[in-house]
C-alpha cells in the first residue's frame, strides 16, 4: 500500500472515531467521517484483500511499513488503541460501511467489558480482526516448526480474505494466492513434516479457510512425491487452495447442516463445482488447472459423482491429488456437527474395496506419505500414557517414535521421554500405539513438543 494511502487511510479513521466521540451518531460532521472512512478503506481494498494495521509505541505501521510520526492527535490515536489491548487491527476486502459504523461505535464505547474483539462480533462485524502483535523468541531448536506456524498461519488469513472477496463478488486475488502457495511449496520440500504437523490440527471455528490451506498442502505432499516440483508444483497447490471457492454461493445452513441432505439441498450443494469453476475462469492469471480442479474433484474415478452428465473424459491427474486430499482432511476435521476422525479409521473409509472415488495407486502412495500415525499426532499407549508422534517408523507404520508427555497417572512429565515403540523392553513395560487423540478437549499443543 502506497504510504500516502495508508497515512490517508490512518488520518481518517482516527478523524471518524474523535468525531463519534464528540457529536451523537446521526450528526453530519459523523455521518461525513464515516464516508470518508468507508470511501479509503473501500479503495485501499481494491487493490489488496487486506490491510494489516499496528500500533507499535507511538508509531503506526501498515502493512509492515512504518509511517512517518505524525501529528499529536494520531500519537495520541496510537496510544490510545494500544493501551486497550489493540495493538493489530485487520480489514479484509468485502468491509461495509455498517461495519465500519460499528466498528467506530465500538472504539467510542470505553467500557471494559465485553472484550472490544466479543462486541463486534456480536455486532455482526466480520471484515475487522483486533489482535495484539505477537515477537516470538525462536530457539535453533524450534525454527522448523515456529517458521512452518507463522507461514500456515498467514496462508490462513489469506485463504479467508481470497473467500470473503469471491462471497463479495469481487475476483479472488491471484497474487495474494501465489504467495501462499509460494511458501507452502517451500515447506513441502524443505520442511513436509512440520507442515504435515499444522495440518493435523483438528479445529472448525475457521475449517473453511483451514481446509483450505490443507488441502494445498497435502496436495503440493502428493504431488512432491510423485516428483512433481516446480512451477507445476506451485498450479497444483493453487489449484486445490482454491477447489471449492465456489461454496462462496452455497447457503450456510446448506453447508453447515448436521443430518443428511434433503434431494433439493444436495442439488444447491452440488452447484458449488459449476460456480467455482465460473469464478476461477473468470479471475485473471488463475492458473488453467484451477477452474478444471474445482469443476472434477467430486466427479469420482467412474464419473459417478457431480456434475452429472458430462460425457466421457479422463479426470486430471490433479484432480485425483487434490480429491484423495480434500476428503481426508475433511474427515480427519471437528466440525460442529461431529469429531474428526482417527487416521487408521479414515484409512479403513477411504480404502474400502471398489470405491470409486479415488484412484487407488494415489490413494495407497498417499497412505504410506502420511502414515498410519502421522507426526504431530497425540497418541495414547498401551501403559497409558500420552505422547506426541515425533517420527514414523521406516517399515512400520504401527510402531512410531514418540515423545511421551503425559504419564499413565496424567501428570505432564517435566521433560518429555523420547521412545521407540518398535524396541522391545519386555512384556510387562512394552510401549505400543493403542488409539490417536484429540488435543483440543485436553488443552495439549502437540507441535510445541515437536
Amino acid at each position: 500500500m502506497h504510504i500516502k494511502k495508508a497515512e490517508e487511510l490512518i488520518r481518517r479513521l482516527a478523524a471518524a472515531l474523535r468525531g463519534t466521540e464528540l457529536y451523537s451518531p446521526n450528526h453530519p460532521l459523523v455521518q461525513r467521517g464515516l464516508d470518508t472512512l468507508n470511501a479509503a478503506a473501500t479503495e485501499a481494498l481494491q487493490a489488496a484483500p487486506a490491510i494489516v494495521i499496528g500500533f507499535i509505541g507511538d508509531e503506526v505501521v501498515v502493512d509492515g511499513d512504518r509511517l512517518p510520526r505524525g501529528t499529536a492527535a494520531l500519537v495520541g490515536f496510537a496510544r490510545d488503541l494500544r493501551e486497550r489491548g489493540i495493538e493489530k487491527i485487520t480489514l479484509t476486502r468485502g468491509l461495509t460501511r455498517d461495519e465500519i459504523r460499528n466498528l467506530i461505535a465500538v472504539f467510542s464505547d470505553r467500557t471494559s467489558a465485553p472484550p472490544l474483539a466479543d462486541r463486534l462480533a456480536a455486532r455482526g462485524v466480520r471484515h475487522v480482526t483486533l489482535g495484539r502483535i505477537v515477537v516470538e523468541e525462536v530457539t535453533d531448536e524450534q525454527a522448523g516448526i515456529a517458521a512452518a506456524r507463522r507461514v500456515y498461519a498467514t496462508a490462513v488469513e489469506t485463504a479467508e480474505s481470497l473467500w470473503e472477496a469471491a462471497k463479495a463478488g469481487d475476483k479472488p486475488d491471484p497474487t495474494a494466492a501465489r504467495k501462499i502457495i509460494d511458501g507452502l511449496a517451500k515447506l513441502v520440500t524443505q520442511d513436509r513434516t512440520s507442515l504435515m504437523a499444522l495440518t493435523a490440527l483438528k479445529k472448525y471455528d475457521n475449517y473453511t479457510f483451514t481446509h483450505m490451506v490443507n488441502v494445498s498442502a497435502l496436495a503440493m505432499a502428493q504431488a512432491r512425491a510423485l516428483n512433481v516440483d516446480g512451477t507445476l508444483l506451485r498450479e497444483f497447490g493453487f489449484a486445490a487452495l482454491m477447489h471449492d471457492i465456489g461454496k462462496v454461493n452455497t447457503p450456510l445452513e446448506v453447508l453447515n447442516k448436521p443430518d443428511k441432505l434433503t434431494k433439493d439441498e444436495f442439488d444447491v450443494m452440488k452447484q458449488h463445482v459449476v460456480d467455482g469453476a465460473h469464478i476461477l475462469r473468470r479471475t485473471p492469471e488463475m492458473p488453467a488447472l484451477a477452474p478444471i480442479v474445482a469443476f472434477e474433484h467430486h466427479l469420482k474415478q467412474d464419473l459417478s459423482g457431480y456434475p452429472e452428465n458430462i460425457g466421457s473424459r479422463k479426470l486430471n491427474l490433479c484432480t485425483m491429488i487434490v480429491s484423495i486430499a480434500d476428503v481426508f482432511d475433511a474427515l480427519r476435521s471437528n466440525r460442529p456437527y461431529r469429531q474428526g476422525l482417527a487416521t487408521n479409521r479414515i484409512r479403513a473409509i477411504m480404502g474400502e474395496q471398489g470405491n470409486p472415488a479415488f484412484n487407488q495407486p494415489l490413494l495407497k502412495r498417499f497412505v504410506n506419505l502420511m502414515g498410519l500415525f502421522p507426526v504431530g499426532n497425540l497418541v495414547r499407549l498401551t501403559t497409558d500414557e500420552l505422547a506426541v508422534v515425533s517420527a514414523e517408523h521406516p517399515t512400520d507404520p504401527f510402531r512410531p517414535q514418540v515423545k511421551i508427555i503425559q504419564d499413565a497417572k496424567g501428570e505432564f512429565l517435566e521433560e518429555p521421554l523420547l521412545a521407540n515403540t518398535w524396541e522391545h523392553q519386555g512384556d510387562d513395560d512394552e510401549r505400543a500405539v493403542v488409539e490417536a487423540v484429540d488435543p483440543e478437549p485436553l488443552g495439549i499443543d502437540p507441535l510445541k513438543y515437536l
